[in-house]
Formats: structure tokens, sequence, C-alpha cells
């Protein structure tokens, strides 16, 4: 008889879990504590390399800025009083005092081996702004010497009407100028301005640079289109300059004020003064540079203000008018007296 074999698997055998000894830690993956301990010492290396060259760059960047602009302490510095001040450009500058050192705390730029400060105060009288550039225009002479330009300016270039500016001009000479011996030159060569020299000592006379203002009283009349108009030549004004702008060497400005009177019953229209008014120059006429009488005038108008400016010969005594002839009048020549 054949022996049967059992289907029913044996019963699986569950081994017991080893019991944990208490206070003693699982087994634990050891990968990842050397991996924090690496990122760690890279961390801390990174921080000395980078303390090391910030160290170093400091050191080079305050070597590379004692090169260009060194620190500077206080030398001795000799003071000269100069209150002097003259008329350029419609400003007028006034030089406080001069002063001469080898260096100043305030100024890093070191042409020569010493350095003459000017101390300024600038004015603008006038109605309008006017602008300087003063590396241009500033000059400071210096005995059997070439003119020395700015080395550093701290003055405002342009000045609004009516304001005052003070501030100073560096230039740079050699050791042991005497600052009795200088001049500040305003004015450009290059440009064939009219210069002004302010010696710091000795003679000196600003009027030479100031306006003049002649009072003539002078009638003029005038015939056109069959009227006749009266100009009453108020005043001339002589000036080195014209709306901020310096005239040429050996020029001035002559500026002719009138008041028109038209006693007519109708309007009348010669055009503007740049049309028919001129400056008789030998035998020729000049054209005004600047006009500002009206073109026509109105019935029975009395006083009406106009100017018209020209540049001429510096020094005139007296000047020539022409008014030209647009009716088939000749021109007429008025000669006046502005001395």
């Amino acid at each position: 008889m054949a022996k049967k074999t059992s289907t029913v698997p044996p019963p699986t055998v569950i081994r017991p879990k080893p019991a944990r000894k208490v206070g003693v830690p699982e087994p634990v993956n050891s990968t990842f504590p050397k991996l924090r301990l690496w990122l760690a010492c890279f961390c801390v290396l990174g921080i000395i390399v980078l303390g090391v060259v910030s160290f170093s760059a400091r050191g080079w960047f305050k070597g590379l800025a004692g090169i260009v602009a060194p620190v500077a302490t206080q030398t001795p510095v000799t003071t000269m009083n100069v209150g002097r001040s003259a008329s350029y450009a419609g400003l007028q500058f006034n030089v406080v005092n001069a002063q001469y050192s080898t260096a100043f705390p305030d100024d890093n730029i070191h042409l020569g081996q010493a350095v003459v400060r000017l101390n300024m105060r600038v004015t603008n009288s006038t109605s309008g702004s006017i602008a300087v550039t003063y590396y241009d225009e500033a000059r400071l002479l210096v005995p059997k010497g070439n003119p020395v330009m700015p080395a550093n300016v701290h003055l405002s270039v342009s000045l609004n009407p009516n304001a005052s500016a003070s501030g100073w001009i560096d230039f740079p000479v050699s050791s042991g100028v005497q600052l009795s011996t200088l001049k500040l030159q305003l004015g450009s060569s290059a440009l064939g301005e009219s210069l002004v020299t302010i010696p710091f000592s000795g003679k000196f006379d600003p009027r030479q640079y100031a306006d003049k203002t002649s009072t003539p009283n002078y009638t003029i009349y005038y015939s056109f289109g069959g009227y006749t108009l009266t100009y009453h030549l108020a005043s001339v004004d002589i000036r080195y300059d014209y709306h901020g702008t310096q005239c040429k060497a050996g020029q001035q400005i002559y500026v002719l004020h009138f008041k028109v009177d038209n006693p007519n019953g109708a309007t009348v229209s010669p055009g503007f003064g740049y049309d028919y008014i001129r400056l008789v120059l030998g035998n020729g006429n000049r054209a005004p540079l600047d006009n500002t009488l009206p073109s026509g005038f109105k019935a029975g108008a009395h006083g009406t203000e106009g100017s018209v400016a020209y540049t001429a010969p510096s020094g005139l005594k007296t000047i020539n008018v022409g008014f030209l002839s647009q009716n088939g009048t000749p021109q007429s020549n008025y000669t006046v007296n502005i001395a």
C-alpha cells in the first residue's frame, strides 16, 4: 500500500528578534556624518582664504590710494591779503587773499613744487546768468615766467543774476615764489579777448576795466515816409563786455540808448534799429550787434525806449551815428561827443 505524501506545507518557523539592549543605540550608516565633516572643513577653509584675500586687497587699495591721492597733512601756509577787484565778462572778481604752501589738505592735484591758492568772491550784478571757464580764462602771472593755468578750481562755473559765490583757484608754482610779485589775469588770449590784470601789490586802478556812461542828450530828427520822428540820445554806455561776452582786445562796446517821440497822427514804422541806424567808422558803416528798438511807433507815442549796441575801437571820444536813407533822401550823419 503506497504511502501518501502530506499536501499541507510545513509550519513557518518564526525566529524571534533578538532583544535590544537598553542604552545601546542602533547602528547608523556612517556615510552622512563623514560628508558633513568634509563640508564643514571646506567652509572653514573658504572663510580663511576669503579673509586673507580681503586683507591683502585692502592693503593694495590703500597703497594705490596713497599713490593717486596721498593723504595730505597741513603744511605751513603763507597768506597775503589782496582785497582787489576788477570787472571781467560782466562779473566782478574780488581777490580776497593769496596763499602759498607746498600742499593743501583739500587739494589732491599737485602739478608743481608748491601751490598758490587765490581765495575769490565773484558777483553777478546783471539780469542774466553768466558762465566762466576758469581753466581757459584765468592765469597766474609769475615774474619771468609763462602764464600759469589753474591746477584745480573750486568756484561755480555759472552764476545766476544778482548772485555772488566764493571759492578758490589753485595754481602750481615753483618753490619760494613771493606772493607780492604775482598777478591774476582774466581773459582768453587764444580768443583774442581784452585782458584784465589784477596785481597783488603796487599801483592798480580798477576803473580802467569798469563800465562808463556818457550823457550827451543829443537830439536827432529822422524822416520816414513823409513823417518825422524825434530820437533823443539819452546816454551811451562804454563797456568791455556785452551780455557776459568779453570784447576783443583793442575794442569796446558802445550802447546807444534812445527815447523816441512820434508827434504824428499816424503810426510810423521805419523798421528795427538793425535796418537803419549805423555807427560810422572811417568811410564805412557798422551795423548793430544788438537792438531793442521797436520796428514802429504808434501815433502820439512819447519816450519809447530802445537801444542799439556796436563794437568799435576802444577809447573813442566822439562817435558818428548814421541814419540810412529809406525813402530817397541821403544818409544823415551826426557827430556825438561822449568824452
